[in-house]
């Protein structure tokens, strides 16, 4: 028997086996990690990324794209008691300074 699409071994209405199951994260390989960390340690570590960072305006955006992008997509929070939250956007036509 074959579906519509003309694959003789899956039937239509079958459901979708094997995969990654819904929501689980991806995964960085080890050795691209470990040439991250290799790297970033040779550039002088934390005192060597702090100082590029600090450069200009250019490069502290390029710092906190990148930081962003390591942070967690979605947690839980258990918050008790009052919150405030203050997200601004600052959009600029105006080029960094280099």
């Amino acid at each position: 028997m074959t579906n519509s699409k003309g694959n003789p071994n899956w039937k239509n209405g079958h459901s979708k086996i094997g995969g990654r199951k819904k929501g689980s994260k991806n995964k960085m390989p080890l050795t691209v990690k470990e040439n991250f960390e290799a790297v970033f340690k040779k550039l002088g570590g934390v005192d060597g990324f702090s100082k590029w960072a600090d450069k200009n305006t250019h490069t502290q955006s390029a710092f906190y794209q990148m930081y962003s992008k390591m942070l967690p997509s979605n947690t839980d929070l258990d918050v008790k008691g009052d919150l405030s939250l203050i997200i601004k956007r600052i959009i600029s036509d105006e080029r960094p300074e280099e």
